[in-house]
């Protein structure tokens, strides 16, 4: 029995969950999250979609009726964990006691640095994205059922998902798998005009003030790596969320001669976010790694505890490393 197998029969065989995924959320977060909260209601199973975070302001057209849930607000006993697209145990964003006390974890993800965490695992670092896999489980459950289990719902969730993890379907990990996957959801429903006009075309006008100020700090060193800073203050003074603006990173790697790209991102004083995307050759999770982060080879993250301009230094030694 393969792990999509065990995953389903664990599931038939279990009624109360609750469904997470890391922190600071992204499509492929809440698509995959999402999509397996349907589903698990779909089996009138008793479901909570809990998330100690914001989502970003792109996204919220994905979970409008839902009600995602604090660890707080959570009142279950006997429950088991989903976790999808978290790589790391620590970054599940629940807490500890809603950790300690899951009587099992199910784990399904994609990224290299994951360490199989999970009491069942399902991951494919070749996968575009964690959707995809939730895809592939609820693929082989309608097989088996001989009943289709994706609607329309679902299927917007998980095309959100891939579409974000593969930018669109212009990243190395878009496979010919992503465009097939990407047809069968459009003819299931996925809302895609929806789905390209919330995500990439309604960013707020205080993001594109934010973005001119965080260009002015655009620096290109060796002529290869490309680093862009976002303080707490330029957030504060742009009225904008700090999960809004990760998209920020792309013009770092995007410039002509850069392999990778940085986004250092004050969250609060001595404590920065790291975004790093490469182009052809650097593996950037390696990089992340040295600072107890991950994710992939062409995008990965690390939270690191200093100063702005330390961060910078530290990873900038890192990355010239692998250059």
């Amino acid at each position: 029995m393969n792990n999509i197998d065990n995953i389903i029969e664990y599931i038939e065989g279990s009624n109360d969950y609750i469904v997470t995924s890391h922190i600071s959320p992204d499509g492929d977060n809440m698509g995959s999250t999402l999509s397996m909260y349907y589903f698990l209601n779909k089996l009138n199973k008793n479901v909570y979609y809990v998330l100690d975070d914001n989502s970003p302001q792109n996204l919220k057209f994905l979970v409008e009726g839902i009600k995602i849930l604090k660890s707080d607000e959570v009142d279950i006993k006997d429950y088991s964990i989903i976790a999808l697209d978290c790589g790391d145990k620590k970054r599940i964003c629940v807490s500890e006691e809603i950790l300690d006390n899951a009587k099992s974890i199910i784990c399904i993800d994609h990224h290299a640095s994951n360490d199989h965490y999970g009491d069942i695992n399902y991951i494919d670092i070749d996968a575009s994205s964690t959707c995809e896999l939730v895809y592939n489980v609820l693929k082989r459950y309608s097989d088996s059922k001989s009943s289709n289990i994706i609607d329309e719902e679902i299927a917007t969730c998980l095309y959100t998902g891939l579409a974000t993890d593969t930018g669109n379907f212009a990243y190395s990990n878009t496979h010919p798998s992503s465009f097939e996957m990407a047809k069968n959801l459009l003819i299931l429903g996925a809302k895609r005009d929806n789905i390209i006009q919330n995500v990439f075309q309604s960013n707020p006008y205080n993001y594109y003030k934010l973005l001119g100020e965080a260009l002015n700090t655009l620096e290109i060193v060796d002529n290869k790596i490309a680093s862009i800073e976002v303080t707490k203050e330029m957030l504060k003074r742009n009225v904008i969320n700090f999960n809004d603006v990760d998209g920020i990173t792309s013009y770092t790697r995007d410039i002509e001669g850069v392999e990778v790209g940085i986004l250092l991102k004050e969250k609060k004083e001595n404590e920065v976010k790291v975004s790093l995307r490469s182009k052809n050759y650097v593996d950037v999770s390696a990089i992340a790694k040295e600072f107890g982060g991950g994710g992939h080879i062409r995008a990965a993250g690390c939270t690191v505890y200093d100063s702005v301009p330390n961060v910078k230094k530290k990873v900038l030694q890192e990355v010239l490393k692998s250059i």
